[in-house]
């Protein structure tokens, strides 16, 4: 049984991996934080030339299975 639980993309690790929506195909890897743009990167599992820069307070769900 998976337990998706959501969070503020601040709370995740570097690293670690979430979806932005819980039934989304897509999985992102958190990066750094872009001091510039006050944004915090975000590279597709399958395409690392896809990258996103989202805001902090945004709520995205991890521990799931992939």
């Amino acid at each position: 049984m998976e337990t998706t639980t959501t969070k503020a993309l601040r709370d995740v690790k570097p690293g670690e991996y979430f979806k932005r929506k819980p039934d989304a195909r897509a999985v992102f890897k958190r990066g750094a934080y872009d001091r510039s743009s006050k944004r915090i990167s975000a590279t597709d599992f399958d395409d690392i030339n896809r990258e996103l820069l989202l805001a902090p307070s945004a709520v995205v769900f991890v521990g799931f299975t992939f």
